[in-house]
């Protein structure tokens, strides 16, 4: 009996697959995408699936827009900064 063998006899939950690789496909073995594995990884259990992860990831972009236009466009009700600038 050689030695990886006898490893497989002490230690067969070793080569059982793990929930981490199993949740990285879905049921028709397609591969998840890699910002939606980061982001279950990430989450320490809480989110448990591809479709939560989308909808993180949808919120975060919706935040992130949004966040975006507010400095882009300025903040509604504020007054700009007046600035003097004198020319050289």
């Amino acid at each position: 009996m050689d030695l990886l063998e006898q490893y497989k006899q002490q230690r067969p939950e070793a080569f059982k697959p793990s929930v981490a690789a199993q949740s990285t496909t879905d049921h028709y073995g397609r591969e998840y995408g890699a910002m939606v594995r980061l982001v279950i990884r990430l989450s320490g259990g809480a989110i448990r699936d591809a479709r939560q992860a989308s909808y993180v990831l949808l919120a975060v972009a919706i935040v992130f827009g949004i966040a975006t236009l507010l400095f882009f466009f300025g903040i509604p009700g504020s007054t700009p900064i007046q600035q003097n600038f004198i020319n050289p």
